[in-house]
């Protein structure tokens, strides 16, 4: 029994160990992921708001553009200029999310995240056997590896 019992605080200590490293890698990654999608999605909109101006209004908004304001460029270059930046930016941003797959890999924590509270309860509360639960645990951690 005494041994049954140090079995389960060896899985017990890798399963709360495990989810201190998960925990701690979504406190890292999930700001960094809400950062690029909000980047995404305002850079893309003003992009739209810089091109919408002179694409609708033409030039008459061109010419009250110019009255209200002075450049040494011409409006309509001076905002397809910042338009071009940003629509780079879009494109970065994309391309930054897409090939560091965090949506995929914040998901995966978070799924093993649950998969694990769920393990170290069932072990705590004695309702699974060790020998049950280590094959378990060896999948969910599995599912991420590149934690």
């Amino acid at each position: 029994m005494l041994e049954k019992k140090q079995e389960a605080d060896i899985l017990l200590t890798k399963i709360k160990t495990k989810r201190q490293e998960l925990a701690n890698y979504l406190a890292k990654y999930e700001p960094r992921h809400s950062l690029l999608i909000n980047s995404s999605i305002i850079f893309g909109a003003l992009t739209v708001a810089l091109t919408a101006g002179p694409g609708v209004g033409g030039s008459k908004f061109i010419d009250t553009m110019n009255n209200a304001m002075s450049f040494s460029i011409p409006v309509w270059q001076l905002l397809c200029l910042i338009a071009a930046i940003l629509s780079v930016a879009v494109v970065i941003v994309n391309g930054m999310l897409k090939s560091q797959n965090l949506t995929s890999k914040i998901t995966s924590a978070k799924s093993c995240t649950a998969k694990l509270e769920g393990l170290e309860t069932l072990l705590e509360l004695q309702q699974m056997d060790v020998k049950q639960a280590a094959p378990l645990y060896t999948q969910y951690i599995s599912e991420v590896s590149h934690v």
